[in-house]
């Protein structure tokens, strides 16, 4: 069987290339280059790789589970790099600490900070209808499914 290939640049010189770290891992891991302050409490946590994926697949990033020991939250919850994307992968992640945020976003630099998934882009149709089919939930919001 042939893999899908997710070519990856590396975009500063000699820096460690995205990984897993077990062979059984979702995500390729991506290391903390560089911190961009884009206000008193927003980083752009620069991974310092862009990315080619194959036709047919798109990739997601998000945060690794530890980034919670840093007061750190990706703001957008999970990145959707789209196929066509070819520049630099940033992370957007908010300081929810009380500290110095941009000292604590510095002390990361070098360290593992995200996971890049690759995934395959179901095709589908859109259909514009007047109803949709009922369901028990209908239109309940949130909380509506139960506790």
């Amino acid at each position: 069987m042939k893999l899908p290939v997710l070519k990856v640049r590396l975009n500063y010189p000699g820096m460690k290339p995205p990984a897993k770290a077990h062979d059984s891992d979702s995500g390729l891991d991506l290391t903390l280059m560089k911190v961009i302050e884009k206000r008193d409490d927003i980083f752009f946590f620069d991974t310092g790789v862009s990315i080619e994926a194959p036709y047919g697949y798109y990739t997601e990033l998000f945060p690794r589970s530890s980034i919670y020991k840093h007061d750190f939250m990706m703001v957008n919850s999970v990145g959707v790099i789209d196929t066509g994307y070819r520049g630099t992968l940033f992370m957007p992640m908010r300081y929810l600490g009380s500290g110095d945020g941009r000292a604590e976003a510095e002390s990361l630099v070098g360290q593992r900070i995200g996971q890049l998934i690759l995934r395959r882009i179901e095709p589908y149709q859109v259909e514009i209808v007047s109803d949709l089919d009922d369901t028990e939930r209908g239109g309940g919001g949130f909380g509506s499914s139960g506790s």
